[in-house]
């Protein structure tokens, strides 16, 4: 009988598998957006990633291609920990104390016109390191384009704190993006499965 239960749930097993198989690697294919967006200037990239998946990190990425901008990751001193209930943990005591961690030095954005911001969405806006960079940098008269990752409750407060953190920055309608969820997690998918470059042109074209 405990044979007969266990074939049963392999096979139930193998079945969601080719459920989410179908759903995430055999997506129809959509031409690619001409982009017609023209940026005033020079653009960097600024973005922080935490989990492995990198979902903030390949939004950074498409954007970087798009624009043929400079990518500048955030980087902690000392990272959060892993795993990622582990670092939503720390990363919730940050958010609650007001406590800004230290990070690693970037290049100066001195020569820079365009200045996009990424993060992932924790505890409904920007991780601790991006208020970490905010602080430390001086965006006024730049212009500032926020992007951001979440797992399906939105960006919450996150244009809104981006814009009280650089008042003298001209900051432009943010990008949201959903990225993946626990189980596309253990499936090795980021925002591939909800979101493809598509996406990040249109954006683009609206802004600029």
């Amino acid at each position: 009988m405990k044979t007969v239960l266990v074939m049963l749930l392999c096979v139930a097993a193998i079945a969601l598998c080719a459920a989410f198989g179908a759903r995430f690697f055999f997506k129809r294919q959509t031409p690619p957006l001409p982009l017609t967006a023209k940026l005033p200037g020079k653009a960097a990239i600024v973005y922080y990633s935490q989990s492995k998946v990198r979902n903030t990190a390949l939004l950074a990425q498409w954007i970087a291609k798009a624009t043929g901008g400079d990518l500048v990751e955030i980087e902690m001193e000392e990272p959060y920990p892993e795993p990622y209930p582990a670092t939503l943990k720390a990363a919730g005591r940050d958010h609650r104390e007001g406590i800004l961690p230290a990070i690693k030095p970037l290049p100066s954005l001195d020569a820079y016109d365009v200045i996009f911001i990424g993060s992932p969405i924790w505890y409904g806006s920007y991780a601790a390191p991006v208020g970490t960079f905010l602080k430390d940098n001086d965006l006024k008269g730049k212009i500032v384009a926020p992007f951001c990752t979440h797992g399906g409750g939105g960006e919450g407060r996150f244009l809104q704190d981006i814009k009280s953190a650089c008042p003298e920055a001209k900051v432009l309608d943010s990008l949201s993006l959903r990225g993946s969820n626990q189980i596309e997690r253990r499936l090795g998918l980021g925002v591939n499965s909800h979101h493809t470059e598509n996406d990040v042109t249109d954006w683009l074209n609206k802004l600029f």
